[in-house]
Formats: structure tokens, sequence, C-alpha cells
């Protein structure tokens, strides 16, 4: 009888600790899916109600391109969610299940947001503000996302063209001054974005297409870099992975320059962005030398 307790003890306890080992290892699996994950959320800024299928070519970049190609993102999945910036909520953005965020471009000139979308778009600015103000997310805008940052922040803009006045223009002109194609940009300072891309003082190409500028970069955000057209390309607060870029980070450049630069400015700048993202959340157990690079 005694025999019998003590065999059926032992299997208890063997059965025990099998289902322990199990649900340790179940939990430790879902946790590495879970853990491999970067979500996004791309604010569409264009004035036209929500569309999800806009910036096509942004998405691809950032959910394919990028994590085939740069070894730092091989081993994550990437997503990205949409929300149209007349839905943005502090609840959304304060969530903490958003890794990073994406400013999108827009088409429209800003003064055309009227009436109950300004207001909308004021509540946005707030928002976002507020957000990078409190929390540590990662933030890039893109061309119109870049001039929405800073606004958000107090910057001012204005168009490239001087003749042009915001009153009288209801579209962007085809005749206009712009800043459209590709472009060369040239360094102001270092900085880790410049990774791969260029050393200081140094010029690298990216894709432009561009009416407005930002006139006033705002604090604390300082500028990295300028064009011979328009002297506010690249803004950044220091010590944080917040970005606004002028140019298209998402789209190559064109063939005739490819030859003479050692890599697509834009694209390469894109990836650091991405590299901060994951050193930020710390999965990959970035060392404290490889965080002060980034930060």
């Amino acid at each position: 009888m005694r025999g019998f307790s003590h065999k059926n003890c032992r299997r208890i306890v063997l059965g025990f600790v099998f289902f322990a080992l199990v649900a340790a290892g179940i939990t430790f699996f879902w946790m590495y899916i879970e853990g491999t994950k970067l979500k996004g959320l791309l604010i569409d800024l264009e004035l036209e109600g929500p569309d999800p299928s806009r910036y096509r070519d942004l998405r691809y970049t950032v959910l394919n391109k990028l994590p085939s190609e740069i070894p730092a993102l091989n081993d994550f999945q990437v997503k990205l969610d949409y929300v149209h910036f007349s839905d943005v909520t502090k609840e959304l953005l304060n969530s903490g299940s958003i890794d990073f965020v994406l400013l999108s471009p827009q088409g429209t000139p800003w003064h055309m947001y009227r009436n109950g979308a300004a207001e909308k778009l004021g509540r946005a600015k707030t928002i976002l503000k507020e957000m990078i103000s409190n929390h540590r997310t990662p933030v890039l805008g893109i061309c119109g996302g870049h001039q929405f940052l800073a606004l958000a922040f107090g910057g001012s803009l204005g168009f490239i063209d001087p003749t042009l006045e915001c009153s009288t223009v209801g579209s962007y002109p085809k005749e206009a001054v712009a800043e459209r194609g590709t472009v060369e940009l040239e360094t102001l300072m270092s900085d880790p974005i410049f990774e791969g891309v260029v050393n200081h003082p140094g010029k690298f190409w990216v894709t432009h297409n561009h009416y407005e500028e930002v006139k006033l970069v705002p604090e604390p955000f300082i500028n990295l870099a300028r064009s011979s057209m328009s002297e506010i390309q690249l803004i950044r607060i220091p010590g944080r992975p917040v970005y606004g870029v002028a140019f298209h980070p998402e789209r190559g450049l064109h063939p005739h320059h490819e030859a003479n630069s050692p890599a697509n400015g834009g694209k390469q700048i894109l990836a650091n962005f991405m590299t901060m993202v994951i050193a930020e959340k710390n999965l990959k157990g970035f060392s404290k030398d490889t965080m002060k690079k980034y930060f």
C-alpha cells in the first residue's frame, strides 16, 4: 500500500512538473512571438476623409522592403495600423501598445483645412505634442508630416515661392516654385540618423515634392540638414527618437543619381529610424553603448 501511494505521488509530481514545463514553454513561445512584433501607427494628414489605401509606397517600404533588407529588422514582424487625423484620440496614442508613429505626407495646402477640419487638425496637434512630451514613442514626420510636427510645437510654415499668398491659393499652382525630384542635402551637424548615409560634414541625395516649408524650427527641435532651396530639411528633438524629414524617404532616387550616391539617403534614413524603434523597445538586448549611439 505504501509502495502504491509512493508511486502515485511520484506520478502526480512528475505530471505537475511536465505540465509546468509545457505551460512555461507555451508562455515563452507567445512572449517571443509578441516580442518580435513592431506595431506602428500611420496618421493620415490628408484633408480628404479616411482612405487606408493611401501611401502605398510608404507602407510597402516599411512593411516589406526594410524588414527583408535591413539585418536588424530581419527577425521582426512589422504591423502598421491606420488612422485619419480627424479620428486621433488621446487614448489611441497613449495606449502603450504603439511602438512608433509615422506622420504622413499630404497634398493639400495647410490653410485649406478650415472650420471643422481646422478644429480636428488642431486637436490632433495637441494630442501629438502631449504624447511626445510625456512618452518616448518614436515619431517620424514625412514631408507634410514633418511640417505638421513643427506646427504642433509652435513652428511656422510658408510657401517656398515668396510670391504666393495663402489667402489667394486654393491649391498648389503647378507653375509655383517647388522643391521636387532628386535634391542634394548637406548636413549641419552629426546625428545617428545619418549612419551609413554620410559623415558630417557631407552631402547626400533624397527625393522631394513640396511647395511649403518649415520657416521656423520650434523648441526643443534642432535642424540637421539643409538644401540650396530650403533651409530646414531634417529636424529632431535631441536625445529623442523624434524626427521630421522634408523629403520622401520611402521613394527611390532617380537612376541618374544612383551611381553618384553610395546609398539612397532617404531609404537609409528610414531604416535608421526603424533601428532606433528597435533600440527604444530594446528587444534585441542592445547594450548601453548602442543605446547611447542612437540617443
